[in-house]
């Protein structure tokens, strides 16, 4: 009966073993809430994690049925929360054509349990596109390490395959174009080792793109002895950009033949001015070079002849017209008019092939001969003339005018004297007694300096336009006049040797005005 009847300090002593145990079981209960919530707050951060993350995540159970993803890859499947596709298959999924592909793998990674990493696959979107992915797939094990199913990602490579495809296309189109083009062409590093080669090295040279590019020296190799180190220097120069050099010399084919090469190269930098090396290209001139040199020899031999004819010419002339002027002189009294009349046609025919050897050689000499570029004042080289035809322009009564000469240009003195003299003494000539003005004239254009003679002349005919500049060629209007013909063709010489031209236009009223040209970069 002792337990129906306890002291009440036996029960004071139960009530606070009572109250010990509620208070422990609070205090678990406080814990396991604090676990709940940490567990809660741990999972929403994983969540938000895998929500968050660049990459879709997806995790399937053996038999490849959904058990969850994370909220881009619910969207990619056109859901609106990754909730909806627990339980769900491939083949209920938009990309039910690609289903049997997508389980393949599956089965592989469970049944072998090894990862499927980094492999591209098609896959057809909700609305119908295809796109392409980047898929991993590693076995998902549980704490025992048994594998329940499959957990895996993909990345939407879709851009980066269209710009792949982009970047093939238009590596196509080059390869195409530098592959299949003629010349030799070539990119080499800024160390000067040979990044590209185009296959018409080979042609070329005798040697493979490969092997210039495996041997950086083998194009020196090859150079000709005596061009070798014009062509190291071509190369040593430092190049800025937009600057192109070029340069020809000679290669030793593989076969031992000689080819003359044509050389174009220009420096290669990034948007941010990084040297990347140079550009170049490489043409096969030897046909032109073996033509230019058959020219050179067939000009020369020309040359030679003609020195031998002038020769021949002047020699005679020069006798012809001392005998003549003796019997014309000693004999005048012994001969009629009619015998006169011979000896002195005798002496203009004799003076006339005199002057026509003299310009002859001149012609030869302008084709030769080296120009002395200087600075030399137009307005001085005028007066030279304006005082060497003072007596004829006085004689006549032809007006000398000058506009706008005062200048200096850079060019040959002598050639530019001897053109002008040549212009005014062709309007001097062949002007006629119409002519009362000769006009010289000067403009200036972005590339050259343009000088004309003008005149109020007899003139010409537009169908003499071109032909008056050629050697041996006159006009209709020089009929009776005597000339040699190359007066127009040596100013048309000098001319093309300053790196311009001449042209002639007929005056409106009477007249021509005859130009020439003479670069500025000289």
């Amino acid at each position: 009966m002792q337990d129906d009847h306890k002291s009440k300090a036996e029960l004071i002593a139960e009530l606070e073993e009572l109250r010990g145990r509620l208070s422990q079981c609070q205090r678990d209960e406080n814990l396991h809430q604090g676990l709940l919530h940490a567990l809660q707050e741990s999972q929403q951060m994983l969540q938000l994690v895998l929500d968050t993350i660049p990459v879709r995540v997806f995790w399937k159970d053996l038999e490849s049925r959904y058990l969850g993803c994370n909220r881009p890859f619910a969207l990619d499947a056109g859901l609106e929360s990754p909730e909806e596709i627990v339980g769900k298959t491939d083949f209920e999924m938009g990309w039910a054509q690609q289903a049997e592909l997508y389980r393949g793998d599956d089965r592989l990674v469970m049944e072998t349990g090894r990862p499927k990493l980094g492999y591209e696959e098609p896959q057809t979107t909700p609305d119908g596109r295809r796109i392409w992915l980047l898929t991993n797939k590693v076995p998902l094990r549980d704490v025992d390490g048994r594998i329940k199913g499959v957990l895996g990602t993909y990345a939407d490579i879709t851009e980066i395959k269209h710009m792949e495809e982009t970047l093939r296309a238009s590596e196509l189109r080059y390869r195409i174009v530098a592959d299949n083009t003629y010349d030799w062409e070539y990119w080499s590093s800024p160390e000067g080792r040979f990044l590209y080669n185009s296959p018409s090295c080979e042609r070329i040279t005798g040697y493979a793109a490969g092997d210039f590019e495996s041997d950086p020296r083998l194009f020196f190799r090859i150079l000709h002895p005596d061009d070798a180190q014009r062509v190291r220097d071509h190369f040593g120069k430092e190049r800025l950009p937009g600057n192109s050099g070029r340069v020809e010399f000679r290669v030793v084919h593989r076969d031992g033949t000689v080819r003359w090469i044509g050389h174009l190269c220009q420096p290669v930098f990034d948007a941010q001015g990084t040297f990347l090396g140079q550009r170049g290209s490489n043409r096969d001139i030897t046909v032109r070079k073996e033509a230019e040199n058959a020219l050179q020899e067939s000009a020369h031999k020309l040359k030679m002849f003609a020195y031998s004819v002038v020769h021949d010419l002047k020699s005679p002339a020069i006798g012809i017209h001392g005998l003549t002027k003796r019997l014309s002189m000693g004999y005048r009294d012994l001969l009629d008019e009619k015998g006169k009349s011979y000896c002195d046609q005798i002496l203009r025919t004799s003076e006339h092939i005199a002057t026509l050897v003299e310009k002859v050689n001149a012609y030869i000499a302008t084709k030769e001969a080296r120009l002395t570029i200087e600075p030399i004042n137009i307005a001085e080289m005028l007066q030279i003339l304006r005082e060497e035809f003072s007596p004829q322009l006085s004689i006549r009564g032809i007006q000398w005018v000058e506009r706008g000469t005062t200048v200096m240009i850079r060019a040959d003195r002598v050639a530019i004297l001897r053109a002008f003299r040549n212009f005014v003494d062709n309007a001097l000539k062949y002007g006629g007694e119409r002519l009362t003005k000769i006009c010289a004239a000067y403009e200036s254009t972005p590339e050259a300096h343009v000088f004309s003679f003008s005149d109020n002349g007899k003139g010409l005919k537009e169908a003499d336009s071109e032909r008056v500049f050629k050697a041996f060629q006159r006009n209709e209007t020089s009929r009776g006049v005597e000339g040699t013909g190359l007066g127009l063709a040596i100013v048309k010489e000098i001319a093309e040797q300053h790196g311009g031209t001449v042209w002639v236009k007929p005056n409106k009223r009477r007249g021509a005005s005859f130009f020439m040209s003479i670069s500025k970069r000289l």
